[in-house]
C-alpha cells in the first residue's frame, strides 16, 4: 500500500490527543523538547530519521543521535506515516531501495588551552571542562566550585583563561570570603579576583530565566568572559511557590533555559558551569543531563570524593574515587 504522508502540526509527544479511531504504531520524537518527528505504522530505521532531519531536531536544534527516542504509540487509523512539517523528504523514510547520502563532519579535538582546570590533578584528568561546553556538576560537593572556578579562570594561560567571569547566583551561594581565600591560595590579589567577577542575583526562576536569556549574552561580550557560573541551578525552578503555581510552566521554562545555555556555550565558545546540589525534580534532572555537554555527580564521603561521569563528549561513563591526602574535596578547597 502506498505511503500516506500527512503533517503533524508540531505536536509534542506528551500532547498526542486521545482518539477512538486509532491503531498501533511507532513514534519517533525528541526526548529533550518532546517534539514529534514521525508517527509510523511500521518501524523505521532510526538512522534514516536522523538523516532526513539533517541530524538535527527541528524543535530544539540538538543532535538527534543524542536526543531522539522511539516508542510504541497509537496513530490515527488508515494512515501509514505522519511527519513533522519540517521533514524535507519523507519518501526516504519508507523507500527500501533509495539511498541517503551521509554528511560526514570532521571532529577536531579541543585545544589544550581551552580547558579550565581546578588544580586537583585527579579531578582535572577526568573532568576536562572546555570552552564551548555546558557542564552540569551535580551533588552537594559541587558547592565549592563556584568559589574556585572564577579564580582559576582569571589565571594567566595556560593555567586559566585570563578571563572575567559572569556569576548568576540562583542558589544564594556567592561567598566573597571564600573567593578571597581561593585568590590568596593561588597568589592572586583578592580585590582583583573579585573585580573580575560580575555578579547578578535571582530570587525567582522568572528572574533567573530573564538573566539567562536577556542579560547573559551581552554580558559575555561586554566583559569578554570565558566562564559563566550558575549556582544551584534547579533551586528556584523547584521553589514550592513556583510549583504550586504551575509545575508544568516551571518545567517548560527550565527546559528552554537549559537549551539556551547549551546553545550559548557553543555560539560564544565559552564555558558555562551550572551546579545542582540536590535531586529535586526527576524530570528537571533528566533535562539537565540530556542538555548539558558534560554531566557529572560529585559526592563526598568522610575521606574522599566520588566522581561519576554520566555524560562527556571525550570520556566514557565511569565512577572514580578522588582523594587529596585523604581529604574530601570540600576540605581540600
Amino acid at each position: 500500500m502506498p505511503t500516506q504522508l500527512l503533517n503533524i502540526a508540531q505536536l509534542k509527544f506528551s500532547q498526542l490527543p486521545p482518539s477512538n479511531n486509532i491503531t498501533e504504531g511507532y513514534a519517533y520524537y525528541c526526548g529533550l523538547c518532546d517534539e514529534i518527528l514521525i508517527l509510523s505504522k511500521e518501524t523505521v530505521n532510526p538512522r534514516k530519521v536522523t538523516l532526513v532531519f539533517a541530524e538535527t531536531c527541528p524543535g530544539c536544534g540538538f543532535r538527534l543521535d543524542k536526543v531522539m527516542e522511539g516508542k510504541t504509540s497509537k496513530i490515527p487509523l488508515g494512515t501509514d506515516l505522519l511527519t513533522n512539517p519540517k521533514c524535507p523528504d519523507a519518501q526516504h523514510l519508507t523507500d527500501r531501495h533509495g539511498r541517503i547520502e551521509l554528511n560526514l563532519h570532521r571532529v577536531s579535538m579541543p585545544d589544550p588551552n581551552s580547558y579550565l582546570t581546578t588544580g586537583i590533578e585527579s579531578l582535572d584528568r577526568l573532568l576536562q571542562l572546555s570552552l564551548g561546553q555546558l557542564a552540569a556538576i551535580n551533588g552537594k560537593a559541587s558547592k565549592c566550585l563556584p568559589s574556585l572556578l572564577p579564580v582559576r579562570a582569571g589565571l594567566p594561560k595556560p593555567l586559566g583563561f585570563d578571563s572575567d567571569t559572569v556569576y548568576l547566583d540562583g542558589g544564594n551561594m556567592f561567598d566573597s570570603y571564600a573567593i578571597s581565600k581561593q585568590a590568596i591560595q593561588h597568589g592572586v590579589d583578592s580585590e582583583e579576583a573579585l573585580r573580575r567577577i560580575h555578579l547578578s542575583r535571582a530570587f525567582t526562576y522568572h528572574q533567573l530565566s530573564r538573566l539567562i536569556n536577556e542579560k547573559l549574552p551581552p554580558a559575555l561580550d561586554q566583559y569578554a568572559a570565558k566562564l559563566t557560573v550558575i549556582s544551584d541551578v534547579s533551586l528556584l525552578y523547584c521553589d514550592p511557590d513556583a510549583q504550586n503555581s504551575s509545575k508544568q510552566e516551571s518545567l517548560d521554562t527550565f527546559r528552554k533555559d537549559m537549551r539556551s545555555l547549551a546553545n550559548l556555550a557553543e555560539q560564544k565558545s565559552t564555558l558555562i558551569v551550572v551546579t545542582n546540589l540536590q535531586k529535586r525534580n526527576r524530570r528537571m534532572g533528566s533535562v539537565l543531563q540530556r542538555t548539558a555537554h558534560v554531566s557529572v555527580q560529585l559526592e563526598s564521603t568522610d575521606t574522599s570524593t566520588k566522581l561519576s561521569i554520566d555524560k562527556h563528549p571525550c570520556a566514557p561513563q565511569l565512577k572514580a574515587r578522588l582523594s587529596k591526602n585523604e581529604q574530601t574535596l570540600e576540605n581540600y578547597l
